[in-house]
């Protein structure tokens, strides 16, 4: 069973508001969940003093691989398939799976979208892109580009992906740069797609810094610890022995979990979904573990995390039902 679009879920961080603790890890329940095409689920609505001074908003997002088969999403790439039609800009970046807007430097990697400034023809090799501003700099050499003149994400059209050859140069706010391969279509310009492309690498749930602190031993290698894409959250984990065979288990955030012993699977169950965190396996347990010795390793959710940028100039003008839209795709198996 592969991955279906209903299972890439957009989700809210721990904080959302407007001051350096914006952001941080994601949420991970039914209410955390970002509804597409819902008035302010991402950005609130910009009043008439904030237009008239201009400002620059930041909101971090997760897209969460909820698949119940703990499938990975293999080679996604993550683009701005519409952008937005106000006098606005949002372009996006990469984050961290805890990072907060104070610990952002003001200088990542934006990716954007732009359109098509003059047409291009089957087998071109240069193409030039009208921009929402050379100071937004989404274009880079070496980046995959995405080309598309679909009216929608899953509408009729052509799309593909091409890799910017050149240093891209800019006149105005139009950007022209070589490309390979050549395209394998012809485009008209202005309602032809051109966005910068983010490839974050396979997206799974993952168990990180397993560290032992003890006489006994945990193989690792053939008995590594199960996370679940559903229920595993950003955690960092203490496992204490309470005897030679049983311990308990907390998180650094989500507490104590529960208590468990080397002579069964422990799954504590993350109540929000009712799946485990993740599930230690009996089998890996070996040597003599003794009281207080202990175990520590991370979890991370099967979750690509994202921050937008919205950058409102002074005196822009007003325009209702602005929005962007934000597309990954990607395989699975």
């Amino acid at each position: 069973m592969s991955i279906v679009a209903a299972e890439l879920v957009w989700r809210k961080p721990l904080e959302v508001s407007n001051v350096g603790t914006n952001g941080g890890r994601m949420l991970n329940s039914d209410s955390s969940a970002i509804v597409s095409s819902v008035k302010n689920n991402v950005f609130p609505d910009v009043p008439q003093a904030e237009r008239a001074a201009g400002s620059t908003r930041y909101r971090k997002v997760f897209i969460h691989i909820a698949n119940d088969a703990d499938l990975p999403l293999i080679a996604p790439r993550i683009f701005v398939e519409t952008r937005t039609p106000g006098d606005d800009s949002v372009t996006f970046f990469p984050g961290t799976m805890r990072n907060t807007e104070t610990q952002l430097t003001g200088v990542e990697q934006q990716y954007g979208a732009g359109v098509l400034n003059s047409p291009a023809s089957q087998n071109a090799t240069t193409i030039a892109v009208l921009t929402e501003g050379a100071a937004l700099d989404c274009f880079k050499q070496n980046m995959l580009v995405r080309v598309s003149d679909k009216a929608s994400i899953d509408g009729a059209g052509n799309e593909e992906y091409v890799t910017i050859d050149s240093v891209p140069g800019y006149v105005g706010a139009v950007c022209t740069f070589d490309i390979t391969p050549a395209l394998a279509n012809a485009y008209s310009a202005t309602t032809t797609k051109v966005a910068s492309v983010y490839q974050p690498g396979d997206v799974a749930a993952s168990i990180a810094s397993w560290v032992e602190s003890g006489t006994g031993t945990y193989n690792e290698g053939t008995y590594p610890v199960l996370p679940d894409h559903i229920a595993t959250v950003e955690d960092d984990w203490t496992l204490t022995f309470t005897s030679a065979t049983a311990f308990t288990v907390s998180g650094l955030y989500s507490g104590l979990v529960g208590t468990g012993n080397t002579s069964s699977d422990f799954s504590p169950t993350n109540a929000v979904h009712g799946k485990p965190y993740f599930t230690l396996r009996s089998a890996g347990w070996g040597g003599t573990w003794t009281q207080n010795n202990t175990v520590t390793f991370g979890t991370h959710p099967a979750a690509v995390p994202i921050w937008y940028k919205r950058i409102v100039p002074t005196n822009a003008a007003s325009l209702s039902g602005n929005s962007v839209i934000l597309a990954i795709d990607g395989e699975s198996a």
